[in-house]
C-alpha cells in the first residue's frame, strides 16, 4: 500500500511539474533587458546604456521543449570623454530592429520553479548616429555622422522561471555564450566596416526579467 502511494505522489507531482511545459501548450510573453556599465582613468570615461524590449510566443513539440520567434526593439547608447584642456565628447545611439528565432528547453525542479537553457539565434537592423562635441569652440569635430547597421549571431542563455499559478511563468535570465557577426556602412562615405564578437561568460548585474503567459 505504501509503494501505491508512494507511486502516485511522483506521478502527481510529475503531471504537476509538467502541466505549464507539456507537448501542445503555447507561451506568450516576453522579456526586459537593461545594462550600464562606466569606466574612468585620468584620460579618458566611457559610458555605456543598453536596453532590449523582445516580446515572444512559442509552441511546445515536446514536454519541456519549446520553440519560438521573439521580435522587438534595442537601444544601445554610448559616451566616451577624453580629459584634456577642453572636454571632448563623442556619442554614438544605435537602434536596432531585431527577430530571435529560439528554442527553449525546461527542467523541473519542483511544481513552481523550472531551470531552461535557452539556444536562440538574434538578428539586428538598425541605424547608428555618431556625434562629438566639444567645450572648446577653438576645435573643430568631424560632423554627425549616420550608419546601416547589421548583427546576426548565436547565442545560449540560462534561467529559472517561477510559476505563481499554472498559466503564469515569471523568468530571470542571464547572458551565456553569444558570438556575433557585425557589419556598420556609413551612409554618407559608403565605408563598410566588419567585425566578430564574441563573448563567454555570464553578468549577473545585467538581468534579463520577462513574463510568459501557459495556454
Amino acid at each position: 500500500m505504501k509503494k501505491i502511494l508512494t507511486l502516485a505522489m511522483l506521478s502527481a507531482f510529475a503531471l504537476a511539474a509538467n502541466a505549464q511545459t507539456e507537448k501542445g501548450k503555447t507561451i506568450a510573453g516576453g522579456s526586459i533587458g537593461y545594462s550600464n556599465s562606466k569606466s574612468n582613468n585620468d584620460a579618458t570615461e566611457s559610458k555605456q546604456n543598453s536596453l532590449t524590449l523582445l516580446p515572444s510566443i512559442g509552441y511546445f513539440v515536446k514536454n519541456n521543449l519549446a520553440l519560438g520567434l521573439g521580435i522587438g526593439y534595442s537601444r544601445i547608447t554610448e559616451q566616451n570623454s577624453e580629459k584634456t584642456q577642453y572636454l571632448l565628447n563623442q556619442k554614438n545611439t544605435t537602434d536596432y530592429f531585431m527577430i530571435s528565432p529560439f528554442i527553449r528547453h525546461y527542467v523541473n525542479i519542483s511544481d513552481r520553479f523550472k531551470f531552461f537553457s535557452q539556444f536562440s539565434v538574434p538578428m539586428k537592423w538598425g541605424n547608428l548616429e555618431s556625434a562629438t562635441g566639444t567645450t572648446s569652440p577653438a576645435v573643430s569635430v568631424a560632423p554627425a555622422s549616420n550608419s546601416k547597421t547589421t548583427s546576426i549571431g548565436v547565442s545560449i542563455e540560462p534561467g529559472f522561471a517561477y510559476f505563481p499559478t499554472k498559466r503564469i511563468g515569471i523568468q530571470l535570465s542571464l547572458d551565456g555564450l553569444s558570438y556575433a557577426w557585425n557589419k556598420t556602412e556609413n551612409k554618407n562615405s559608403k565605408a563598410v566596416n566588419k567585425d566578430n564578437a564574441f563573448n563567454l561568460g555570464t553578468n549577473f548585474f545585467a538581468p534579463k526579467i520577462g513574463i510568459q503567459f501557459h495556454f
